[in-house]
């Protein structure tokens, strides 16, 4: 399965749609240049969750720890598909309320009536807009959902024919919350909980993330992984950037020991 087979499913929209919004494309943490995209086993599974998800029209919930290429995994997958179909349910607030998730749906697909006074007739509007197109929608930092988002998007999805594909992203918080409603948890097609990188993973993929490690040795690594990185992608980008000003700082052609040592007491 590709993401292409998922892209194709995804039909491209007509000359004279409204351009889109927000950049869906995944932004490397703190802005660190020279930074490549990894083919990781993480990200990999992350793309398959999607495109099946997208493929069966269902919901699915990608979770794990902060830091581990969640957000980004989904990123990089989501923006090889039609821009115009994703409708990212991301919030600056924390705690957002079914109330923000109508209105953000609306705004997102570009309605030109006027936004609905009432929940209900608000969701009639959903209810009639959503299949004309298949959406796909993301939510993002879905461990601030309350419950009664969740059951808002359930419904939501229930009485939609045919219906939009939904993908939750979040931490474990997320995951709970689907998990302990039953209505909610059989409607789960695809649970896949995100781990830290393995040792093996971790020698795999961080030289290829960042020139600054390629020719490193091993045993390097596995000590700032040891010591302070623990396999999280999130905490590998502040070392590197650290090592980055430890180079310059030194004036080193090479990472080494005390390079490390000056980055780590930094992190």
């Amino acid at each position: 399965m590709t993401v292409t087979a998922a892209t194709t499913a995804l039909q491209q929209p007509p000359e004279s749609a409204a351009p889109r919004r927000p950049d869906l494309s995944p932004q490397f943490f703190l802005g660190l240049e020279d930074s490549s995209l990894v083919a990781t086993d993480t990200l990999l599974q992350i793309k398959d969750t999607v495109v099946e998800t997208v493929e069966s029209r269902a919901m699915s919930v990608v979770y794990g720890d902060a830091g581990l290429g969640k957000s980004f995994g989904t990123r990089a997958t989501i923006q090889e598909m039609n821009p115009d179909l994703i409708l990212p349910l991301d919030f600056a607030r924390s705690r957002p309320g079914p109330k923000d998730l109508r209105e953000e749906l609306f705004h997102q697909m570009h309605l030109s009536c006027r936004m609905p006074g009432t929940p209900t007739a608000f969701d009639r509007l959903l209810r009639e807009m959503l299949p004309r197109r298949p959406y796909v929608i993301v939510c993002d930092e879905a461990q601030q959902y309350r419950r009664e988002n969740f059951e808002f998007l359930r419904k939501l999805w229930d009485t939609c024919d045919p219906k939009p594909a939904i993908v939750f992203v979040g931490g474990r918080e997320a995951y709970e919350t689907l998990q302990s409603d039953p209505a909610l948890a059989s409607r789960i097609y695809i649970r896949l909980e995100i781990l830290a990188m393995t040792e093996d993973e971790v020698l795999k993929t961080v030289p290829d993330s960042h020139p600054v490690w390629r020719g490193a040795d091993e045993a390097l690594l596995k000590r700032v992984d040891t010591q302070y990185a623990l396999g999280s992608f999130r905490e590998w980008v502040k070392v590197t950037k650290h090592v980055i000003k430890g180079m310059e700082h030194f004036k080193a052609g090479k990472v080494d020991d005390r390079i490390v040592d000056w980055a780590l007491k930094r992190c």
